[in-house]
């Protein structure tokens, strides 16, 4: 289906598996933040849609949910229902369509709000397949050399490695500001700042009420998006923001704190990155507090009023950007192989930024570092790790612990090789699926 959207579609890493999800099950949910390109990408496979939050025809839809829920699902197939959380029963809606049809392919399912737990009820198991979509990583945007395969840093161990970075580290900077937003990356703003800015806006007035249902504070909330972007990249405790928030003039209690933080996962702003125990260390000496990490750093960004010229020379809360960036584009190229992200940390000041993990066992190490002075500091980190693993298969043959097929330190740099040791050196802007 062509629509005004489509026809300079940029083109997405989840392309190839949406289209197989589509053939293999009765419908697909696309889901993920506002404006991260989840329509474009089911237009492009849809022959008909209907666009439940379009305001001009909000009564008529209100009218056809109670009546007749139906008539949402009528068109060509694959039929596109965009939003359908506006109306929660459509779930169970075309899950019945799907149960009495022995066909695939019937619907896409768009959705920028996970719906509130109980307002289905059906899971839609076998029949409504999952496919998750964050904005643009640097792959995507036409801003990574591609030099290096993600996916055979995992199966070329030691392998040659060879590139130069496509963005030097004032496009680095400019790529963390202006965010991974498909419509910002098309048609680039005249300010760099302006989709984090209107996204973080959207969050705080309106979209955080939506997805709760409760009329919480955007002041508040913009106090809790700041005090999360204050301490971006870092496993804090709740106990931790909900002070900060109130050293900073709003007023919150723990429990309405848990209200704002559920909405902002509903909204596909906040995603927690889970620690990682390999178990080389005591039990009470590894960090097992999740990382906080949004999905995209340009809402961060604007909550802290950051612009490039901010950004440019303030180089730790760069860097601090930088690996939230990097853990996007992680992520995205992860999930590609099916795999996810972990990270570790121990009191004992050893720490591994991301961990990658595949479907088959096999994982990665990822320390992030801007300028070249930190990366020795990132290699002892990656060695002094191994080298617990070791200790830990050689001490407990019975320990099933496999070590990491790479480490891997991702740089704002201009080449990427590899060390004697082994250790990757690689800029993001060098990285492709």
């Amino acid at each position: 289906m062509k629509t005004e959207r489509t026809k300079n579609y940029l083109p997405r890493i989840q392309d190839k598996e949406l289209e197989d999800l589509l053939a293999d099950f009765g419908a697909v949910l696309i889901r993920g933040p506002k404006w991260c390109g989840k329509t474009t990408s089911a237009e492009r496979l849809a022959e008909s849609a209907i666009y439940l939050n379009d305001p001009d025809h909000l009564e008529e839809y209100e009218e056809i949910a109670s009546q007749q829920i139906s008539l949402f699902l009528e068109g060509e197939n694959p039929h596109l229902i965009d939003e359908w959380q506006t109306f929660p029963s459509v779930w169970d809606a075309v899950r019945g369509k799907c149960d009495h049809s022995p066909d695939n392919g019937l619907f896409l399912l768009t959705g920028s709000i996970s719906p509130k737990p109980g307002s289905t009820k059906h899971t839609g198991a076998m029949r409504i397949s999952r496919l998750d979509m964050e904005s643009m990583s640097l792959w995507e945007s036409d801003e990574s050399s591609g030099d290096v395969s993600f996916a055979a840093l995992f199966s070329k161990k030691n392998g040659p490695i060879k590139g130069r970075a496509k963005l030097d580290k004032a496009g680095i900077t400019a790529a963390i500001v202006r965010g991974g937003w498909p419509k910002a990356i098309a048609q680039p703003p005249r300010k760099l700042s302006h989709y984090g800015e209107q996204a973080f806006v959207s969050i705080c007035e309106t979209d955080i009420q939506e997805a709760t249902g409760l009329g919480l504070s955007k002041d508040t909330t913009a106090a809790i998006l700041a005090s999360l972007a204050r301490n971006i990249t870092i496993p804090v405790t709740n106990e931790t923001i909900i002070k900060d928030v109130n050293e900073h003039g709003q007023p919150l209690s723990e429990d309405t704190f848990y209200e704002y933080i559920k909405g902002l996962r509903r909204l596909f702003v906040l995603r927690e990155v889970p620690a990682w125990n390999p178990n080389v260390r005591s039990a009470t000496a590894i960090r097992s507090i999740p990382k906080k990490e949004f999905y995209d750093p340009s809402i961060a960004c604007a909550a802290l009023g950051l612009g490039v010229d901010a950004l440019s020379y303030d180089f730790k809360t760069r860097g601090y950007f930088f690996e939230s960036m990097a853990g996007r584009d992680l992520s995205v190229y992860a999930s590609a192989l099916g795999g996810s992200l972990s990270y570790y940390r121990d009191r004992y000041g050893l720490e591994c930024d991301f961990v990658v993990h595949l479907p088959d066992g096999r994982y990665g190490l990822f320390e992030c570092k801007t300028g070249s002075k930190h990366i020795e500091e990132g290699s002892a980190h990656l060695n002094k790790l191994l080298k617990l693993i070791k200790e830990r298969r050689a001490m407990e043959k019975s320990v099933v612990l496999r070590e990491p097929e790479v480490m891997v330190i991702i740089t704002d740099g201009e080449f990427a090789y590899r060390r004697e040791d082994g250790i990757v050196i690689c800029p993001l802007s060098c990285l492709k699926p």
